[in-house]
C-alpha cells in the first residue's frame, strides 16, 4: 500500500478516535451529522441560490458533541473520587 495512503488513513483514524485509540462515538456521530448537513445545505443552495439559516444546525452539532463529552467528563470525575 502507498505510504501516503497509509498516512491519510492514519490521520482519519486519529480524527475519529479518542486519545487512547478507541473509536469515539461522539466524533463519528458528529462527522455523520456534519456530512448530512453539508449535503442538505448544498442542495438548498443549489435549488434556491441562497444560503439557509445555519444557527440551528450549528447549535445541534454543538449540543450533540458537547453532551457526549460532558457525560464522559462527569463519569471520569466521579470515577476519580472512588479511587
Amino acid at each position: 500500500m502507498n505510504e501516503n495512503f497509509k498516512g491519510f488513513l492514519g490521520f482519519w483514524r486519529g480524527v475519529f478516535s479518542e486519545q487512547d485509540g478507541t473509536p469515539s462515538f461522539s466524533r463519528v456521530a458528529t462527522g455523520f451529522i456534519v456530512g448530512c448537513a453539508l449535503t442538505w445545505v448544498t442542495f438548498i443552495v443549489w435549488k434556491t441560490h441562497g444560503l439557509p439559516e445555519l444557527l440551528g444546525l450549528c447549535g445541534f452539532v454543538t449540543v450533540l458533541y458537547g453532551t457526549n463529552k460532558l457525560s464522559g467528563a462527569a463519569a471520569s470525575i466521579f470515577n476519580k473520587d472512588k479511587t
